[in-house]
C-alpha cells in the first residue's frame, strides 16, 4: 500500500484488483494530472482495455453530469436496457463520453491524454471552490459524444468498484479524486490476479487489492470526499 500511494504521487501507475466475488479485474490506474501521451499508450499496448477517467459523483452533479443509465431510462423506447445489470450486480459508473475542443479525432494517444487532463483542470475547480467556474470552463471546452467516457464514483459503502476503489486510493496519497482507470486484459478473457502479479513483479508496478483499500479508509473513519468540498451529493 505504501508503495501504491507513493507512485501515485509520483505520476506512476498502480494496479488494483477489486475482489474474487465481484469482476475479479485488475486495472491499471494513474492520477488524471500526471498523464502524458506515453501513459495512454501503455494503458493501450500493456492493459488493452477500456480507458476512463473517473471523478466523484458529487462532482459530477455539480457538473450537470449524470449517470449514463438514468439518461437512457429517461427515454421511454429506450428504457429497458437500463432496467438490467450485468452479474456482479451493480449500475455501472458511466456517464457521458466526450472530446477536449483541442483534440484532432478525440481518439489519438495524444488527444485522449489532453482531453483527461482538461478534465483533471475542471475537476480541480470544483475542489478549490471555483464551481461556477468550472461548469463554464466544462461546457466550453468539450465536446460530446467523444472518445473519453466519465466514470462517476460513488462512497465505498454505495459501490466497491475499481473507480471508487481508485478515487478513494488517490485521496489516501493526498490527491484529488481525479484518475484514469484501464482493465489488464489477455487474449479472449481478463488478466488474472497471478498474471497481473508477474507484470507487476517485471515492471516494478505495485499490486494492490481492493480489500486493502477499503480497511484503510475504514480505518480512517471519515469521508474522505469532504476533505475536497464534495461532501453533497
Amino acid at each position: 500500500m505504501d508503495e501504491a500511494l507513493e507512485a501515485l504521487r509520483r505520476g506512476l501507475p498502480v494496479l488494483v484488483h477489486d475482489d474474487e466475488a465481484r469482476e475479479n479485474e485488475v486495472d491499471y490506474v494513474i492520477h488524471a494530472s500526471r498523464v502524458t501521451v506515453d501513459h495512454i499508450y501503455e494503458m493501450r499496448m500493456l492493459a488493452g482495455g477500456l480507458i476512463c477517467y473517473a471523478m466523484p459523483l458529487q462532482a459530477g452533479r455539480l457538473l450537470g453530469l449524470r449517470y449514463g443509465y438514468e439518461i437512457i431510462a429517461s427515454i421511454p423506447e429506450l428504457a429497458p436496457l437500463a432496467s438490467r445489470t450485468l452479474g456482479y450486480g451493480d449500475q455501472p459508473a458511466f456517464s457521458i463520453w466526450v472530446n477536449s475542443v483541442r483534440a484532432r479525432t478525440g481518439i489519438r494517444d495524444r488527444d485522449r491524454a489532453t482531453t483527461i487532463r482538461e478534465l483533471d483542470r475542471v475537476l480541480s475547480m470544483i475542489v478549490d471552490g471555483r464551481v461556477g467556474e468550472a461548469r463554464r470552463y466544462f461546457l466550453e471546452n468539450f465536446v460530446a459524444p467523444g472518445h473519453v467516457p466519465i466514470l462517476l464514483g460513488r462512497r465505498l459503502r454505495e459501490r466497491r468498484g475499481h473507480t471508487e476503489l481508485s478515487l478513494h486510493l488517490a485521496m489516501l496519497a493526498g490527491m484529488t479524486p481525479s484518475v484514469v482507470v484501464v482493465e489488464m486484459l489477455s487474449k479472449g478473457d481478463v488478466l488474472s490476479v497471478e498474471e497481473a502479479g508477474r507484470l507487476a513483479r517485471e515492471k516494478g508496478i505495485p499490486l494492490v487489492e481492493g480489500s486493502e483499500i477499503i480497511d484503510l479508509v475504514e480505518r480512517l473513519g471519515e469521508d474522505l470526499y469532504c476533505r475536497y468540498n464534495l461532501c453533497q451529493g
